[in-house]
């Protein structure tokens, strides 16, 4: 693949690249209908597994389960007469994972120094997609992953089924290990595209699901969810309206993130959601995070970002990660407050959940030096609460942001603001210049406050005034404050008393709303 480097070969890997060549080659014959020579595919895996078994570095990582699903996989080419297909939508995605699991793990992961330059360097074209049937491609690429639980998975694929025009889609359905009867169900469906995984892989699944996608956006449906009327066309009614927009996730129950609403009987869903939609048509909100239940993203965007990373073996913080290198590539996430789906919640990584949590945030930590749900990674409700007690009659808002972390509370007043019509020139101001990357593409200006926060208040952005602050920062001087506002213009603090040069205009939990007398 164009720009792919292997900058850590150790020479075990080296002696397997050739072997791997070979397998890529054949896999892409068969892929174009051509006629493949599987049992030298066979001899070929039997070499690399002489060379990578006793590697000690693979032997906690996905590659053995991954190995046995290359080798399932050619078993199957034996046995149907979609040949090119199957090659295509399992086989080469299979042994692009295979390839990367076993040099990840086996050359890099070990090393901070290398992993650090894998993430930089080489990441994103090792993670592109590979499927060579682009002749007809389709606008949208669904993909359903289930891990057994066949009667919530039924219920997922009839509504995407019922709901949505599939003449402009390729469905793909994953089987990612199951053990009950989730592969023979999966292949009574028309038209879909199966891809079995006879070994749960963990992250790989992502992988493989992008590599295969020949849409435009990929829509990622989790398997205990049900969509409804409309739910596509009205994220990519987003997407193709938001210019920087990389995904769109609809408001679905039981989810966390600040993205959870009271569930809908299901008896009444249908009509529920379509109201919902009629209410809200159009409320986008860009979010520093999300977690995608559901989600549509843009493909080309990921294309230059990657998706799901392979470090994150937990299944937990994956989103986390996929949502800051979104931003750091000024990329925006939006929560579609207009579309409702059903989620049960839970269904297939409840029961492991309590257990790998700690586990992804550290790794996210050792990924990104930060702690994912550190500062401003997730707006607060109170917050949000008392932004309607605001009277800002003014038509252009100039907006400074103080200490807001990750910046989740300074999109959630950009999204207000943009929902009041307002034109919002908005600028920021951080004692951490390591989050000048998540917050710097969303904002007209950034100072990094090396001389302390108070100090910075008094000289930041020149002679500018504003409309409102919002600051995550206690303890910040009133009178500082009132010098940087607009007369009538706002602070919306968090645990901090302004009394002397400001009336309080409302307060809800930690949060604080002052007006300048």
């Amino acid at each position: 693949m164009e720009g792919m480097t292997f900058r850590w070969q150790t020479e075990w890997f080296r002696t397997c690249m050739p072997l791997f060549s070979c397998l890529l080659e054949e896999a892409e014959r068969i892929a174009a209908g051509k006629k493949g020579d599987l049992g030298k595919m066979g001899d070929w895996l039997g070499q690399i597994e002489n060379i990578c078994d006793p590697v000690e570095e693979l032997k906690n990582c996905h590659y053995a389960g991954q190995m046995m699903n290359v080798r399932s996989a050619l078993l199957d080419l034996t046995q149907t007469e979609q040949k090119a297909e199957l090659a295509a939508y399992t086989l080469l995605p299979f042994l692009w994972e295979l390839r990367e699991e076993t040099y990840f793990w086996g050359c890099v992961a070990e090393d901070a120094q290398k992993r650090k330059a894998y993430w930089q360097e080489e990441f994103v074209s090792h993670h592109r997609r590979v499927n060579p049937r682009r002749t007809e491609p389709k606008k949208v690429t669904i993909f359903i992953p289930a891990c057994n639980h066949l009667d919530y998975t039924k219920q997922c694929v009839e509504s995407v089924l019922r709901h949505t025009d599939l003449r402009a889609c390729e469905l793909l359905l994953l089987d990612h290990g199951s053990q009950d009867e989730t592969a023979a169900y999966f292949h009574t469906i028309p038209n879909a595209k199966v891809i079995r995984f006879r070994e749960n892989v963990g992250m790989l699944m992502f992988s493989v699901a992008f590599r295969a996608c020949c849409g435009w956006y990929l829509a990622f449906v989790s398997n205990d969810t049900i969509v409804t009327e409309g739910w596509l066309s009205h994220l990519l009614d987003c997407l193709e309206r938001e210019e920087k927009a990389l995904s769109a996730t609809p408001v679905t129950p039981f989810t966390s993130n600040c993205q959870g609403i009271a569930p809908c009987p299901l008896e009444g869903l249908e009509d529920f959601a379509k109201e919902f939609h009629e209410k809200r048509k159009g409320n986008w909100r860009h979010r520093a995070r999300i977690m995608p239940v559901i989600g549509v993203y843009d493909v080309a965007k990921l294309d230059t970002m990657g998706f799901g990373d392979r470090w994150f073996q937990t299944m937990e913080f994956w989103d986390d990660d996929v949502s800051l290198r979104a931003r750091r590539k000024g990329f925006q996430q939006f929560i579609c407050t207009d579309v409702y789906c059903h989620h049960f919640g839970s269904v297939t990584g409840g029961v492991a959940w309590g257990r790998t949590l700690a586990a992804g945030q550290e790794l996210f930590l050792q990924k990104h030096g930060v702690d994912a749900w550190g500062q401003g990674f997730c707006r607060s409700e109170d917050m949000i609460a008392l932004l309607p007690e605001m009277k800002l009659p003014e038509t252009s808002i100039s907006f400074l942001a103080v200490d807001c972390g990750f910046g989740d509370s300074i999109f959630e007043v950009q999204n207000y603001l943009k929902e009041q019509r307002k034109q919002v020139q908005t600028y920021a101001l951080s004692e951490v210049e390591g989050y000048r990357g998540d917050v710097f593409p969303f904002v007209q200006g950034w100072h990094t406050a090396v001389e302390g926060t108070a100090a910075a208040l008094t000289n930041a952005f020149a002679e500018r005034r504003f409309s409102l602050i919002l600051t995550e920062e206690s303890g910040l001087s009133g009178e500082i404050l009132a010098e940087r506002l607009l007369p009538g213009g706002y602070v919306l603090a968090m645990d901090s008393e302004l009394t002397k040069y400001f009336r309080l205009a409302g307060r809800k939990g930690h949060w604080s709303l002052w007006q300048k007398r």
